[in-house]
Order: structure tokens, then sequence, then C-alpha cells
């Protein structure tokens, strides 16, 4: 490495921490003596120091969310509303996640729309689990029911549907992917190159969030990598909520079963990672969203608050 580092050099060196393209890190790099009291060359020393707090900025989580707020005013405490990953964590995996959400919030976001005929969730109704659910062990394992007094309690709440998570000409890319598989290295590629065309595509985020989260027993990065996918994908996702939501997004309509996955993959995730009360707020809003709960969260909670690993 050389003794001094030249503003250029610095560059190129965030961009191989940060996974970010060169080209797009000429303002972090041309402000770092204003932002961190140093002048160019760095030393070696110096250099690091700043890549790594830049490195952590760039990873900042961004407000609750860029489009809302939540605040004391909203009616809605945590339990009774969906949690923002901003609540839930402070850092993103992944350096260009705060870019992408700006470049979508710029844009414009598409908020969620009521379900088809306005319908209502009530859980006191036959869709229900009833007042006493049976916590017997079942094939699928013992299910946990705390959570679902806290939806009997809230009483009827609207449905709603996400954006089309499929918007654009041509079949959906996830599809285009899928047909790939056989290739992983296609099949990635394909994912890799949809959500860099349009990064509101949040089924190929969270494909790619399953491909990594499956090598994860034999490749040393890819844990953390599928970490990087479901975030984004979940935090893409939260562009389109309103603040407080305190609604369902039934996976009976499967424009919500993109989110719907990703948060699943993201509780998961997490979970592995050793990080159970984060999985665990996942996994409260999963079911909050969709107490019908057709993917098993409530097999899988009750282990991550007991700490199961």
């Amino acid at each position: 490495m050389a003794s001094l580092v030249t503003e250029d050099l610095f560059r190129t060196m965030l961009a191989e921490r940060s996974g970010l393209p060169a080209d797009g890190l000429w303002v972090q790099a041309h402000m770092v003596p204003r932002d961190f009291g140093v002048s160019w060359p760095l030393t070696v020393p110096e250099a690091d120091a700043v890549l790594t707090k830049l490195h952590d900025r760039l990873r900042q989580v961004l407000p609750i969310p860029l489009a809302h707020s939540v605040g004391s005013g909203s009616g809605a405490s945590p339990g009774r509303r969906y949690t923002y990953l901003a609540e839930i964590t402070d850092r993103y995996q992944r350096c260009d996640t705060r870019r992408i959400l700006q470049r979508i919030h710029q844009c414009g976001t598409t908020p969620l729309r009521p379900a088809f005929g306005n319908e209502i969730y009530d859980p006191r109704s036959e869709r229900g689990w009833g007042a006493r659910p049976s916590a017997t062990r079942d094939s699928e394992g013992k299910p946990n029911w705390a959570w679902w007094q806290g939806v009997r309690e809230a009483g009827p709440r609207p449905l709603h549907r996400m954006p089309d998570p499929y918007a654009g000409e041509g079949g959906p890319p996830v599809d285009r992917a899928l047909t790939l598989r056989g290739d992983q290295t296609s099949y990635r590629e394909a994912l890799t190159v949809a959500v860099r065309e349009d990064p509101r595509q949040i089924d190929c985020w969270a494909h790619l969030g399953s491909n990594a989260f499956d090598r994860a027993d034999t490749e040393k990065e890819a844990l953390s990598d599928a970490l990087g996918y479901y975030q984004t994908a979940v935090a893409v996702a939260e562009l389109s909520l309103p603040g407080a939501f305190t609604g369902v997004l039934a996976w009976s309509d499967l424009d919500n079963r993109p989110f719907h996955r990703a948060m699943h993959g993201l509780g998961l995730t997490w979970w592995r990672l050793g990080e159970m009360e984060k999985a665990a707020a996942v996994f409260r809003n999963s079911l909050w969203t969709n107490p019908d709960d057709n993917q098993g969260i409530r097999y899988l909670i009750g282990q991550v608050q007991a700490g199961v690993l």
C-alpha cells in the first residue's frame, strides 16, 4: 500500500470497501478534508480511519420512513402497528441501500391501496384463530399464540394491497430469472440485473436473499449478503406504507407476497446471526400484517423470543 493516499486512490479504496462504483463517490472523497479536518494526501492511518467512518455513514438507516413520520400523535404504539426497519436497526448491511431508497423516493413512491371491495379483517370472525387457539405441538412444531391476543384486541382492521410488484413491460423479471435457476450463476446475475435496472423489484431482492441464505453453510459471506438483500427488499416495500401503518396485508393478495417473503427471510437471517430481538421484531411484523400466518411464523417466534439458536 502507498505510504500516502491521494484523493483518487482514496476514492478507489472507498469503492472497494463499500461495493459502490468509484465514479459515484466523487463527492464523498472530495469532502473528506472539510468533513474530517485532514488534508490531501492522507497518511495510511488517516485514510483507514476516514474510510471506516465513511463506510459507517453510508450504511446509516434513513429516518422512519422517508415519506412519513411516526410520532406520538399517531395513536398507535409499536405492537399495534407495523414497526419500521429504522426502529429495529440503525445500520443497513449494504452501502447502496440508503442510496436506492433516496433514488426511489426522489422519483416518487407508490402508496399501497385498499383491498378490493374495501374489505375488513375481523379477528373475531370465522377467519380468525378463535379465542383460545390450541398450543399443542403438531406436525409443524409448537405454535406460539402470545401475539394473537394483541391482534384480537385490536379488532377489525382494513385490508390493503401493496403496489403491483411486477409493474413494467413484459413478464415479471423474477419469473425470467427463475427459468435460469438450473445455472445458479446465471440465475443470480439475472436477479442482480433486474434490481440494478429497477430497484423496486422487491421479489428479486428477496430471491437474491434466499439464494444467499441457502449458501450460508458453505460460503463465509453469504449470510451477510442475505441480510443486505432482505433489508433492501423490506426497506423498499416500506416506502409504500403510510406512517403508523395499522392495517393488514393478507397473503391471499398476490401483490403482498413479495413483501411477506422478504420479511420472513429477514427474520430468519437475523435469527441465524443471533440477533434475536431484531428477528422477533420482524416476525411480529409478519404476524401483525398477516394474522392468517400462511408462512408458519407462529412456530418460529416463540423459539426466537426464548433465545433458541
